[in-house]
């Protein structure tokens, strides 16, 4: 019985023990509440301080210039149009008997690129094409070119053949004769369809224009380009390098225009060395020697297309016209007086014609008034020279 008294004494005892313990334990500040606590004031405050002021965090990219070229735009066009072509590569066209078709490149469709400008390239017509030299060549092995040099031919001529060119310059003509041989607009023809290429002396390119005529210079794609051959080139292996340089690039024809095209890759091309290749030309044309003025800001869009595609936007500019772009009140002086120059010169020298036409006795260019009176004298003059007539045969 005693046993069973104190194991019911202590058993009494134990409960209270242990409520008290627990609330000893429930009043101390354990480590880990602490530590959450702190957690949820840092969240707080940091959720404050970026009510007031949110910055975008560190891994995204800051905000771009606009006056730059997207290339993840540029490889989505070029996407587009290379599947637009394949599409339409199935229909049935006339083939070309010349071409080989173990080689992509030579049954490839071109891609041109549109450069749109806010003002004139230029004030008059370059006729030097621009060279660019293209990560990926346009032209295929069996690219067939004919050089038009100064005189004498015979001296190119042996270049060509010790240079191992023969099989890519198929003819080689000088000035002269060409001028003689090609005077028709049916030899023309002849001569720009028999070759793909044409390059010419860059020492006689102000003579071009009016030896080949409208039959070269209609269109930019047989326009002769010019390649260096004075100066260290008239080599074999000046001549070579020249050609294979020339190969390697694309040409660019500048004229008082606000847009110019330019042939950047083929439809054989995957997306990502069409993207390249453009990325070269816009680069290069911007650099001062390429001429574009006002540099990328000056560039109102860019597209890409093939001969017979709609245009594929690449870029397109926010401002088409910006404050610097409108005139400032000097600047709107200067130009009314440049027209009134213009006009007092042009006045001038219709005045010195008329005045050299007097005095050679050639007929000026009179008024109405003098002129009404004639008809009724020539009526009058008519029946008296029938009458004479009629009494010298009686």
């Amino acid at each position: 019985m005693a046993r069973s008294k104190s194991a019911a004494k202590v058993a009494v005892k134990n409960p209270t023990t242990s409520s008290k313990q627990t609330l000893e334990k429930s009043k101390k500040p354990s480590k880990k509440s602490a530590a959450t606590v702190d957690i949820a004031q840092k969240l707080a405050e940091s959720e404050t301080v970026n009510a007031v002021a949110i910055e975008p965090p560190a891994s995204q990219p800051q905000s771009q210039s606009p006056y730059q070229l997207d290339k993840a735009q540029t490889l989505k066009a070029a996407r587009a149009l290379l599947k637009h072509i394949s599409t339409t590569a199935t229909s049935p066209t006339k083939p070309n008997l010349l071409s080989d078709p173990t080689d992509p490149t030579d049954t490839a469709i071109p891609i041109y690129l549109i450069l749109t400008t806010k003002s004139y390239l230029t004030a008059v017509p370059v006729l030097k094409p621009i060279p660019i030299r293209l990560p990926h060549a346009l032209h295929p092995s069996t690219t067939t070119i004919c050089l038009i040099v100064k005189d004498p031919q015979r001296f190119y001529k042996d270049l060509v053949a010790t240079s191992s060119l023969s099989q890519t310059i198929t003819k080689v003509i000088s000035i002269s004769k060409l001028k003689k041989k090609f005077k028709s607009f049916e030899s023309q023809r002849q001569l720009r369809d028999s070759h793909d290429i044409f390059l010419a002396d860059s020492r006689i390119a102000t003579l071009l224009p009016s030896a080949l005529g409208s039959t070269f210079y209609r269109k930019s794609a047989k326009i002769p380009a010019t390649v260096e051959l004075g100066g260290g080139h008239d080599t074999s292996e000046g001549i070579k390098r020249v050609v294979e340089k020339a190969l390697q690039s694309t040409h660019v024809h500048l004229t008082p225009a606000t847009h110019t095209t330019i042939r950047v890759a083929l439809s054989s091309f995957t997306p990502e060395t069409v993207v390249e290749n453009i990325s070269t030309v816009v680069e290069e044309m911007l650099q001062k020697k390429k001429k574009i003025p006002g540099g990328f800001r000056s560039i109102k869009s860019i597209h890409i297309k093939s001969p017979t595609s709609a245009s594929l936007p690449v870029y397109m500019a926010r401002e088409v016209y910006g404050d610097e772009d409108v005139l400032k009140p000097e600047e709107e002086k200067e130009r009314l007086l440049a027209v009134a120059k213009k006009a007092a010169e042009r006045k001038e020298k219709k005045e010195i014609k008329e005045n050299n036409r007097k005095r050679k006795g050639l007929s000026v260019t009179k008024p109405v008034e003098e002129v009404e009176g004639k008809p009724e004298e020539k009526e009058e003059e008519t029946p008296k020279k029938k009458a004479k007539v009629t009494t010298g045969e009686k």
